[in-house]
């Protein structure tokens, strides 16, 4: 049953101008909300134009946020003074770093097994990787989105330590297929053993709203690919996410610091069980176009805020 606001209610759903991708959800999302009396409208956080004031609830959907992260972290800690923001910025300052996957596994949550290298680093990734009998990783950006800067290759070539030192010390520029060309500065380093279930088995994400389970997917790479992401032609399928999965992911949530009312966790089924590969409580894909009745779940648990 459709839930029907009763007073007159206004969201802002947070992009940025240099968000150039498809955005179809956020469209599924407006069109659900005004269904229950609510406005809704996609602003961008680095619009000058925009009164951030004027929305009630403030959801992040597309900012990009690593193209400009201290300055979009510094604009979302003010937001909170004057509006109500999803998820709020505590998590969302947990969430921008890929370092708090070190957290999951200081809280003996599974993750691939990973080094993170500091910014600026003064050894070449040679030396950080003396003791590992590690034959291919995966380097990525640990302010990353939509799988750009991540790479495979083999641990003691020479293109692994130019793609290193690009991500440390100058930063990164890559296009997107169909969704424009993105530029993030130097950062923090993350390196990891590669895994060859994401090619065999597949990357399953499971989706959450307002603290619970809501559906899965799992994403198959492209041939000759490793990026299980849509934007790199990975194909997706409904999945029906297993105990353990759920287990493994929920897990990682009541780490975030605060109540999170959306989440998206990605993990690899190894032999020994699930691995996180990535918990996304900022911006997620939420995959609606799979599971079209969810758009209402989303939007009612969005519509309780104000009743």
């Amino acid at each position: 049953m459709v839930q029907i606001c009763d007073r007159m209610s206004l969201v802002y759903f947070i992009s940025g101008l240099m968000y150039e991708a498809p955005d179809n959800e956020t469209i599924y999302l407006i069109e659900a909300l005004k269904e229950r009396g609510i406005k809704s409208s996609r602003e961008s956080w680095d619009d000058p134009q925009v009164d951030w004031s004027k929305p009630d609830l403030c959801i992040h959907r597309n900012s990009p946020y690593p193209l400009e992260p201290k300055k979009f972290l510094e604009w979302n800690k003010k937001l909170e003074t004057i509006s109500s923001v999803w998820n709020s910025y505590k998590v969302t300052e947990w969430n921008h770093n890929k370092r708090y996957l070190l957290d999951l596994h200081e809280a003996g949550i599974p993750i691939p097994p990973t080094i993170l290298i500091e910014q600026d680093a003064k050894e070449p990734l040679s030396f950080y990787l003396e003791e590992k009998n590690w034959n291919e990783i995966i380097l990525k950006p640990t302010i990353t989105a939509g799988s750009i800067g991540l790479m495979r290759v083999n641990a003691e070539s020479i293109k692994a330590d130019e793609h290193f030192q690009m991500i440390n010390k100058k930063g990164i520029t890559q296009d997107i297929p169909d969704a424009g060309t993105y530029t993030i500065p130097p950062c923090d380093t993350l390196v990891q053993q590669y895994l060859p279930e994401i090619v065999t088995a597949g990357e399953v994400s499971l989706i959450y709203f307002g603290g619970e389970y809501s559906h899965s997917v799992i994403k198959r790479v492209k041939s000759g690919d490793f990026r299980a992401h849509p934007l790199w032609g990975a194909k997706v399928e409904p999945h029906k996410a297993s105990r353990i999965e759920r287990t493994v992911a929920d897990s990682s949530l009541e780490l975030a610091g605060d109540f999170v009312h959306y989440a998206r966790v990605d993990l690899l089924n190894k032999e020994s069980g699930p691995v996180i590969i990535e918990v996304e409580l900022i911006e997620p894909w939420l995959f609606f176009d799979y599971f079209p009745d969810t758009v209402n779940t989303y939007a009612d648990h969005i519509a309780s805020f104000f009743i």
